[in-house]
């Protein structure tokens, strides 16, 4: 009687989630959970192609060199996404959504360029892998940057916080669930049946934006509609050149160039320093991250309600400075250091990486308030992950020079610029949390 009862109540929950107001916009559970599901559907080919395979890899025998070209063909379509953002402005078909088009599209292109792994990934190199890998981030960033303009078109600046923290929880979650699931899958079954599993789950996701409305107007600016497919070049750049009118924006430019070099040369060379200096093996790094990553996506969304209540800048510098304190450590202390200490170092990293993702992002969404969203969040983001690049490209260099210990204290060192810079991108005498 009592499983009855459960098994009509759930029934009437997916009825109501199906017949309710799907409409993108006020915070509604349908909005927040669509935003959601597509930063987990980011984060899950991340953790698949990105995490899984570098300690795949690294397990196998693959060298730093390696590595860092391997994950710098995965971050290439991140580093020119101020050249896609305009792309996702500019067109559209009206029919689908002036963002759904983009996400929706997105999703196929993923599910097609996956599609060769699921028959020959067994049989590829590195290379050739981090090349598919790369054509499936086109398209990875192409959703990220049509979600992140629709939250900044469809949020109001009091949800930004409470928003981000969700979506950037999500998204962690989607890396260390992608990471848990690619890494047991490729020991235990090979790389062809864990993209497989990949896939099957991107198009489960698919259905949350198929299933939903969005607004045809920025909102707050519902005077303003935009009803053509296209958005004239010279509209187009006049609305990108609005936001860099305020200084904020110059000193966030700055702020990027430092903020990722860290974690650059931390993703290339923590497998290896962790296989060859603690004797670990892939499956236990494989095991052990995705739970670093999952208190990473509870720590974004607990940076994200704070947000709510605390000046994000200040939020930001104390993050990012407990990042410094950590990388610090780990390069004093690389040599003989405990499996105790090796579990804080992962977990630590990555949950005030998370922390340092969502009040960063919501900052710079505020920044964001024209027609052109994508652009010049694609802006931004590009930054940073250019940033990230450089670290990778460092990362063999500072290992030959300086090993591990010293690659570490870089990983520090280069933090406190972007720690200090956190102060530049507040308004002036601004009191408040918005």
């Amino acid at each position: 009687m009592r499983d009855s009862k459960k098994i009509t109540e759930f029934k009437n929950l997916m009825l109501n989630l199906l017949t309710d107001n799907r409409t993108l916009s006020s915070g509604s559970f349908w909005h927040l959970f669509c935003l959601s599901s597509l930063y987990f559907a980011q984060g899950l080919p991340v953790g698949f192609l990105f995490l899984a395979l570098n300690t795949y890899f690294a397990s196998k025998g693959a060298s730093i060199s390696e590595l860092a070209i391997f994950n710098s063909f995965l971050l290439i379509p991140w580093t020119i996404k101020i050249f896609l953002a305009p792309f996702v402005d500019a067109f559209t078909i009206q029919k689908f959504g002036r963002r759904r088009f983009w996400i929706l599209s997105s999703q196929l292109g993923m599910v097609c360029a996956l599609s060769p792994l699921t028959i020959v990934g067994s049989e590829l190199s590195i290379y050739a892998i981090g090349i598919i890998g790369m054509f499936v981030n086109f398209c990875i960033a192409f959703q990220d940057l049509s979600t992140d303009a629709l939250a900044a078109d469809s949020l109001e600046e009091i949800t930004l916080s409470k928003a981000n923290g969700l979506m950037w929880g999500s998204q962690i979650a989607g890396k260390g669930i992608g990471m848990l699931l690619g890494t047991t899958l490729y020991f235990s079954f090979g790389i062809p049946f864990g993209i497989g599993i990949l896939i099957t789950l991107i198009m489960l996701i698919f259905l949350v934006p198929l299933l939903s409305r969005e607004l045809d107007f920025k909102v707050g600016h519902e005077p303003v509609l935009n009803q053509k497919n296209i958005l004239a070049p010279k509209v187009l750049f006049k609305e990108v050149a609005r936001v860099f009118t305020d200084t904020r924006a110059w000193w966030a430019i700055l702020f990027l160039i430092f903020i990722n070099l860290g974690s650059g040369v931390y993703e290339v060379i923590y497998n290896k320093f962790f296989l060859e200096e603690l004797n670990w093996t892939g499956e236990m790094i494989g095991s052990l991250r995705p739970w670093g990553l999952l208190s990473g996506g509870l720590m974004g969304l607990t940076a994200g309600f704070l947000g709510t209540y605390y000046q994000r800048h200040l939020l930001l510098f104390l993050f990012i400075f407990v990042q410094i304190l950590i990388y610090f450590f780990l390069g004093m202390f690389t040599d003989g250091i405990s499996n105790f200490f090796a579990y804080v170092i992962i977990f630590g990293i990555d949950m005030a990486g998370a922390a340092i993702s969502v009040c960063m992002f919501a900052i710079l969404m505020t920044l964001c308030f024209s027609q052109t969203s994508a652009t010049n969040f694609g802006i931004f983001m590009g930054l940073a992950n250019i940033s990230t690049l450089i670290g990778n490209n460092l990362a063999p260099s500072l290992m030959e020079i300086f090993n591990y210990s010293g690659s570490f204290v870089f990983c520090s060192l280069s933090l406190i610029p972007a720690a200090l810079l956190a102060f530049k991108l507040v308004r002036r005498n601004s009191v408040e949390t918005t």
